[in-house]
């Protein structure tokens, strides 16, 4: 049987149960969520995760973590990666697994930097890198062994870093329309979470698509589709997800 390891990093994000937690459990960013949604729809007995956490270390997805607050920082970086590189370079050592992906942001994956020599002949790493939704589509592939419905979308409309409906050109780069989104959410505008399947990430917040269209472009929600607003939203370069 191919057997697979998978590395993430924590998230900011946790739930505040006072109680002690299964790290998989307590951390409520959207990788997490994602790994969840297939370790409740998939067997997993082929699967072992570890979690990078800026204050544990790398530990097993299994253990029992209390909620707390530290940010991984050069200082704290540096304080545990002999310990990380030990414990990874252990699990790789045992020889059992045949693919490891290490999805992490750059904080995290800057402290594997002693594992090069430690891999067997017949294990593939692979690294995402790059934004979210880029690193989610390469983590759904790796779990599902599929791209998710999303990137499909996503390929299939050009971007063109400008898009128009009715009439109104918007000519803005992803970093300003995001910008655009987190003002809207912290004055309130709107309704935001009021989506069916399709949605947009915002600092691990799901908004509707017409939403941000209707911030970006000035129109009343029910003037346009929920299509033509997925479809202008991906012509500017904004990843498209789904809950299907």
């Amino acid at each position: 049987m191919v057997k697979y390891l998978l590395i993430i990093n924590c998230s900011k994000s946790k739930y505040s149960d006072v109680e002690n937690l299964p790290a998989i459990e307590r951390y409520n960013g959207v990788v997490f969520r994602v790994v969840r949604k297939f370790l409740r729809q998939q067997t997993s007995d082929h699967l072992d995760i570890f979690i990078l956490s800026a204050k544990f270390g790398l530990i097993s997805s299994h253990e029992l973590i209390p909620n707390y607050d530290q940010k991984m920082d050069k200082k704290r970086s540096q304080e545990i990666q002999s310990s990380v590189n030990a414990k990874f370079c252990e699990l790789l050592q045992t020889g059992v697994y045949n693919r490891c992906l290490l999805c992490m942001s750059q904080d995290y994956l800057q402290i594997f930097n002693e594992y090069k020599e430690n891999i067997t002949k017949n294990l593939i790493i692979t690294i995402a890198t790059g934004t979210i939704g880029k690193k989610l589509s390469i983590l759904h592939q790796w779990l599902y062994g599929s791209t998710p419905e999303y990137l499909h979308t996503l390929k299939e409309n050009t971007i063109k870093g400008k898009a128009t409906l009715k009439g109104i050109e918007v000519n803005l780069g992803t970093s300003d329309i995001l910008a655009i989104a987190k003002q809207g959410l912290m004055e309130g505008q709107g309704k935001p979470y009021n989506y069916q399947t399709w949605y947009v990430l915002v600092d691990d917040k799901k908004v509707s698509p017409k939403w941000l269209v209707s911030l970006l472009t000035g129109l009343p929600v029910s003037s346009f589709h929920s299509i033509k607003a997925r479809q202008m939203l991906q012509q500017l370069g904004i990843e498209i997800y789904s809950d299907l």
